[in-house]
């Protein structure tokens, strides 16, 4: 792989840092008669390595290592999406490739080469090409002969092929008036000796007595004038991309191969000057790259600022040394200063304690309210044990375990009640009741059997589904009933609506990580109006046409100091869902 192109596919996988890519790199010499015939032991091979480790995506770089993954029977890693980058165009072009196949095509631009080179150098009468010896170098020159034919009626082209550097430099170094040298590949020359293209490029184009166009813009900088260049690190960056949203979880298939036709016109600004070529004379849309620019030029506000920091910092120092004298008697003033600051920080703190607390007590009204409201769900359910105290008295039952029974449950509503006022009464004076371990089916259970008069009256039925074992909650055991009392007489209310049906009301819980518990309140009856959702858990606000619209507030504040969360969404299937949160206890 070009080391352009692997900085090019470095610099994307690198920008997103969602997904780590940890790459792994072969490079077998596919160019070569011998890997060619021996295309069986390095299947072999990469089968052996990546056996265990199955790659979740594969990079080819050249239209060879493509082919070995397409074009052989057995392939290496059958399935696993492919990314290619510099592959010719044409090779694609005569294709149908596979769903899991997508990438990044290039384009040698012969033709477009020469046009630029003809257009910059308009009395050329000859062109010399220079390619290389090894079967990956001749495999350009069918693709080359057949681009050259539209030009050879205007130009005559000499070969220099696979010429050893010595002899190749000094063939350019007598190339006659009016030549124009087209580098078009050279990895090795007809004695087998390997090159690398930048190195060979510098050291032809130091002897060579005519300009240098070639393929590829990494040559720019290195001796070439430029040409209709090929984006290699460019190309890489875009490679790099298209898999990296493979990797995020995009089909092969959906990303669209991106098609380089056409090339850009490309030219080196150091290699304008030895030749003489004015830029006026450059064909239009043609880049010029590697421009020596002043550092006035590419930073002439640095300069500037630079300059006028100078200039003001003589002044600065006289200001310094007149600031000095102030300074010292500014710090004495300022001792003084965070004295007084710290007394009033201390005043104010000791004033917000005093407002929290009168705010508080400005809130008794509010709290009253409160009071009314919670301590009439106690009451209730002592009204109606007495009540049926009552009539089996009446009726001279003598069922002695059942009045005794009712006389229990008089005597827990009571307790309760009064438990209700200790902990409004806690509120008010700044008393917070601490936060035990509890079990969440005990507090559920203990609410139903509480609300079971009445659910038998509303003719509702209260099912408790707990998800399995559930951990202990850290909670207040009074105030998270008072939660669930709230929300499932608001069920049995909304449900009971019909009084010729049997209403139905569920509470589930479940853990949803191993630090919180969430718990739901479901019924199936009319559901909270649109209009009112957005207020539903403020102060005063009721739905009941004899409600006092505290209860869901208080739910709220209440779940809010549990460090909960309390919520409303609608049942799908009509009604309405009220879930919370509780931390669960960690021993």
């Amino acid at each position: 792989m070009n080391l352009d192109q692997q900085r090019g596919l470095a610099r994307g996988f690198s920008e997103d840092e969602r997904v780590a890519v940890e790459i792994d790199m072969e490079s077998p010499d596919l160019a070569s008669k011998y890997r060619k015939n021996d295309l069986g032991r390095l299947i072999g091979y990469l089968q052996d390595v990546y056996d265990s480790r199955k790659p979740h995506l594969l990079v080819a770089s050249g239209t060879p290592a493509l082919s070995l993954l397409l074009d052989n029977e057995e392939t290496p890693f059958p399935g696993v999406p492919i990314v290619f980058v510099g592959v010719n165009d044409a090779f694609v072009e005569g294709r149908r490739l596979p769903p899991h196949v997508t990438g990044v095509t290039n384009n040698i631009d012969v033709a477009g080469t020469l046009e630029l080179a003809l257009a910059i150098h308009p009395d050329t009468v000859q062109v010399a090409l220079i390619i290389g010896a090894s079967d990956f170098d001749r495999s350009f020159e069918p693709q080359v002969a057949r681009a050259l034919g539209a030009f050879e009626d205007r130009i005559r082209f000499v070969w220099l092929r696979g010429l050893p550097i010595e002899e190749l430099v000094e063939t350019v170094g007598r190339l006659p008036d009016h030549t124009v040298i087209l580098y078009l590949v050279q990895f090795s020359d007809r004695n087998g000796a390997p090159y690398v293209p930048k190195s060979l490029i510098e050291t032809v184009s130091k002897a060579s007595t005519a300009p240098i166009y070639g393929l590829w813009d990494t040559l720019l900088g290195h001796g070439i004038v430029g040409g209709k260049l090929m984006t290699k690190e460019e190309d890489g960056y875009l490679a790099a991309g298209i898999a990296m949203r493979i990797l995020r979880g995009e089909s092969p298939a959906s990303i669209p191969i991106v098609r380089r036709r056409s090339n850009s016109a490309m030219v080196d600004k150091q290699a304008l000057s030895r030749w003489n070529i004015e830029e006026r004379d450059l064909p239009s849309q043609t880049q010029v790259r590697n421009r020596h620019v002043t550092i006035w030029e590419r930073y002439p506000i640095a300069v500037v600022s630079f300059g006028t920091v100078i200039l003001l910092q003589g002044l600065l120092i006289t200001g310094l040394m007149i600031s000095r004298r102030q300074r010292r008697t500014a710090e004495a003033e300022l001792i003084d200063e965070i004295g007084r600051r710290r007394i009033a920080e201390t005043t104010a703190a000791d004033l917000r304690s005093n407002l929290a607390r009168f705010s508080k007590e400005r809130s008794l009204g509010t709290m009253a309210t409160a009071i009314a409201h919670e301590i009439n769900q106690p009451l209730i359910a002592i009204q109606n044990y007495a009540q049926a105290a009552k009539r089996r008295l009446q009726a001279n039952v003598d069922d002695r375990p059942k009045l005794i029974e009712l006389l229990g449950k008089l005597e827990s509503e009571a307790g309760r009640a009064g438990a209700i006022t200790q902990r409004i009464r806690n509120v008010v004076s700044r008393e917070n009741g601490p936060l035990r371990p509890a079990s969440l089916d005990k507090l559920v259970n203990d609410v139903i059997r509480i609300l079971e008069p009445e659910a038998q009256t509303r003719r509702c039925r209260i099912a408790w589904r707990p998800a399995g074992e559930l951990p202990e909650v850290l909670a207040d055991e009074l105030e998270i009933q008072l939660v669930l009392v709230n929300l499932l007489q608001n069920a049995m209310q909304s449900t009971g609506s019909d009084e010729e049906a049997i209403g139905r009301v569920e509470i589930e819980a479940h853990p949803i990580s191993d630090r919180e518990i969430q718990v739901r309140v479901t019924d199936w009856g009319p559901g909270v109006p649109f209009d009112m959702r957005a207020s539903l858990f403020g102060r005063m606000h009721s739905s009941k046409k004899d409600g006092m619209g505290m209860g869901l507030a208080i739910c709220e504040a209440i779940i809010d100091a549990h460090d909960g969360r309390i919520w409303h969404e609608p049942n799908p299937a009509g009604g309405a869902i009220f879930g919370f949160t509780l931390r669960a206890f960690k021993p």
